[in-house]
This record gives structure tokens, C-alpha cells and sequence, in this order.
């Protein structure tokens, strides 16, 4: 028999098992503080006074949000000669009594039209088959969303009611088009597994945390002369007309490409990737150029949480043994698009507060952490736990729900009360929370 060699190291029989109960330990204790602030956020959600015990607003802000002017550029040649003309005349003829805020949320409800038709006839995983008027009505309400994307900013200037809530309103429909737009399309383009969706969803998400990022550190939302809102209107509306009309055998046919047999569908996809690409490259370019270097280290730190994001949704598509990845996908989607329009709707309130962000909150890292711990700890280990790796992507998208659904709900009420304003009618209102500063006066 060979004999040994005595500098070779000695393998330790025990530090696998060492690894993996601590491990175990890490993951259990992460799990038991998720399920308490679940339930936390359960009760958070119904009883309005818990919600007052945690602002959004805290009080040396309140100035910053008073004096707060919206800064955007949108050099897109569709909306300089078309849509942002056409907007202007028609909200010359809009009553003046018409909030800015219900054509907002009226967008937004198209969106979720959408979302509610594709998901009754395609299911959570996809289908061949959309009755013909489901796509063109779905076409219509997504290039309605865009027209009404620039026609409540135009009816806000008209009739001087323009406030940093309408920017959040706004802003915070656009943060949820990036998953609801991902599902849409997906469905029309008959994807039918995980892959395809992350083709559309993670190009995008990136580029709305870019747009985010930029407007963050430079104050300027700029849109470059070609980009996804005007341009891609006319992109999403051609492939959702086209489906109707010719039904799924027209993306299901297949071409060689470099040696690759792609479906349309397919296809269509890479062209959205990469086109994403390209808008990530200008936002990339123009925060190079406006950002001050002090602040490099600090935008980078504000990165993490995506990175983070992308980490664990990667390692469940990857690294896990889920049924829902399998046959639901749809469902993750759902799951982590909250998640990421919750992360895109607090750099928002931050660039309008003029604070600075603060994603390392229990918040944003226990569900993204407990679902990248569980899904590396089944691939390494192999070990079941007793709650599967589904369970926790349901509590994440109830978790991640909820989240979102407190903040559009208490944000905003907050908002009211400090500017004395309504969401959805242009009537001013008592506010019953004092500005910063009155309290000291009144002492």
C-alpha cells in the first residue's frame, strides 16, 4: 500500500459537520426573527397608531420635503413631437377639479389589468393560447399607462398642484412596471420558465436602479433620446398586438442564430436584455460624469443592496430544489418585484427628503438573506429543513407585500399631514402634525 505523505494535510472528518450546524444555528435564528417581524408587520399593516411608532418622515426632514422642486429630462423624439404634445393639449381640456394623483393611480390600474388578465389565462406559469381581445385590450392599457405617465405631470403644472407626494406617486408606479411589465410581456412572449423571466426582469431592474441611483446623487431624472418608456411603449405594444393577431404560433417559430435555434419569443427577449443594457451604460456614463468623487464610496455602498437582491434571487433559480421556480415562476416574480419597488420607492423618498439611504434594515436583509442562506445550505448540504425553500418564498412575497403595501399607505398619509394636502382630491386639510421646529416654540 502507498505510503502517506506526512506534509500532506489530514483532512478533518468533523468540519463538515462543524459547518453545518453552525450554519443551521445561523439559519434558524434568522427564520425565528423573520416570522416575529412578519407578524409584527401583519399586525403593523391593520392597526393604523402601531405605524406612528416608526416614521418615514422624521422631523429634520420636514423642511427639505416643503421646498422640494422635481427636476427631469425626457429627450425621447416620441415624447418632444408627440406624446409630450398631445399630453399638453389634452390636459388643457381636463377639469381643473381632476387631482394629478387619480390619473397617476389610474395608470398604475391598467397595469394591474394586465397583470390580473395574463395571470387568469396563462396561470403562474404561462400558456399557449390568449383569446385574441386580451392582447389587444392589454396593448391599449399599457400605451394608456404611458400617455397618463405624462399627462399627470402635465395637469399638475397646469393647475399648480404639483408636490413631492405626486413625484413619489409617480415614481412609485414606475418602481412596480419594472416586475409588472416583466410579467406582462413574458406571458405575451409564452415563456414558460424561470429563465426566460429573469431574461426581462434583472436587465430592467437594473436599469430602474440605475434611473434611481442617478436621480438620487445628481437630482436630475435625464432619459436619454432612445429609452424604455416612449420607445418601448411602441416595442411592447407591436409584440402584444402581434400576439393577438396571430395567436403563439407566431413567437413559437424558431431561427438559427450563430449557430443557436432561438424561438421568437426568445428572441424578443435578448432584444430587451440588451437594450436595457445600453440604457445601463448611459446612466452608468452619466453619473460618471455629474457624481461627486467624495460620494463614489457611498453610491457603491447603496449598490450592495441590489447586489444582495440578485444574489438571492440567483441562488433560488440556481441552488434550490423549488417547485415554484419549476412550475410557478410567476410567483418569484411576484415575489422579489415587491421587493425591488420597495427598494426603489425608499432611494425616492430619500432624493426627495435629502437624506441618506438606509437599506441595512430588517426590512430589505431578513428575507433576501433567509432565502439565499436556505437555498446555499441545500446545495452545499443537501439538507431538508422543516420549512421548504416554497414556504419561505411565500412568506417572502407576503412579507415583501406587506412592506410595500405599509409604505404606499403610511408614507403618503404622513406626506398629507405635513403639506396639509388629500391624495386624491385638491381640497387643503388640517394637519395635526407639527412642522419642525414648533414644538421648541411652544417650550
Amino acid at each position: 500500500s502507498p505510503i502517506p505523505n506526512p506534509q500532506s494535510p489530514i483532512p478533518n472528518p468533523h468540519l463538515k459537520y462543524i459547518i453545518f450546524i453552525l450554519s443551521y444555528i445561523i439559519f434558524k435564528f434568522l427564520l425565528i426573527i423573520f416570522m416575529y417581524i412578519l407578524l409584527c408587520k401583519l399586525i403593523n399593516i391593520f392597526i393604523f397608531h402601531m405605524s406612528l411608532t416608526s416614521k418615514y418622515i422624521e422631523d429634520q426632514y420636514i423642511p427639505n420635503l416643503k421646498v422640494y422642486q422635481y427636476e427631469g429630462a425626457d429627450n425621447s423624439l416620441l415624447y418632444i413631437y408627440f406624446i409630450g404634445p398631445s399630453c399638453s393639449y389634452i390636459s388643457e381640456h381636463l377639469p381643473n377639479w381632476l387631482p394629478p394623483n387619480c390619473i397617476t393611480t389610474t395608470g398604475w390600474s391598467l397595469n394591474v389589468i394586465n397583470l390580473i388578465l395574463t395571470t387568469y389565462y396563462g396561470g403562474l406559469k404561462g400558456c399557449d393560447y390568449f383569446p385574441p381581445w386580451v392582447c389587444y385590450l392589454a396593448a391599449v392599457n399599457y400605451t394608456l399607462y404611458i400617455y397618463l405617465d405624462s399627462l399627470d405631470g402635465k395637469q399638475a403644472r397646469r393647475i399648480k398642484a404639483s408636490t413631492p407626494l405626486g413625484v413619489l406617486f409617480d415614481h412609485g408606479s414606475d418602481a412596480c412596471t419594472c416586475f409588472f411589465i416583466t410579467l406582462t410581456a413574458g406571458s405575451f412572449f409564452y415563456f414558460n420558465n424561470i429563465y426566460q423571466y429573469l431574461l426581462i426582469f434583472l436587465p430592467l431592474a437594473v436599469t430602474f436602479f440605475l434611473n434611481f441611483i442617478e436621480e438620487y446623487y445628481t437630482g436630475v431624472l435625464d432619459l436619454p433620446v432612445i429609452n424604455g418608456v416612449e420607445e418601448g411603449c411602441i416595442y411592447v405594444f407591436t409584440i402584444i398586438f402581434l400576439s393577438g393577431y396571430y395567436g403563439s404560433s407566431f413567437y413559437n417559430k424558431t431561427y438559427k442564430i450563430l449557430s443557436y435555434d432561438l424561438k421568437l419569443s426568445e428572441i424578443n427577449g435578448v432584444v430587451v436584455f440588451f437594450g436595457a443594457i445600453l440604457h445601463c451604460l448611459k446612466c452608468i456614463y452619466d453619473i460618471k460624469q455629474k457624481i461627486d468623487k467624495k460620494k463614489v464610496g457611498e453610491m457603491f455602498k447603496n449598490c450592495l443592496i441590489f447586489v444582495l437582491f440578485a444574489m438571492s434571487l440567483l441562488s433560488v433559480v440556481f441552488l434550490s430544489d423549488s417547485i415554484i421556480v419549476k412550475d410557478y415562476p410567476k410567483l418569484l416574480i411576484f415575489s422579489f418585484g415587491f421587493q425591488i419597488a420597495k427598494i426603489f420607492s425608499t432611494l425616492q423618498l430619500c432624493q426627495v427628503l435629502g437624506c441618506k439611504v438606509n437599506y441595512y434594515r430588517p426590512v430589505f436583509i431578513i428575507p433576501l438573506v433567509t432565502l439565499l442562506t436556505h437555498s446555499m445550505i441545500y446545495y452545499f448540504f443537501k439538507i431538508q429543513f422543516v420549512l421548504s425553500i416554497d414556504i419561505l418564498i411565500i412568506l417572502s412575497l407576503i412579507w415583501n407585500f406587506l412592506s410595500w403595501a405599509h409604505y404606499v399607505c403610511f408614507c403618503s398619509e404622513e406626506i398629507c399631514e405635513i403639506l396639509n394636502i388629500n391624495r386624491f382630491n385638491l381640497r387643503k386639510r388640517y394637519s395635526s402634525r407639527p412642522a419642525f421646529g414648533e414644538n421648541q416654540k411652544l417650550n
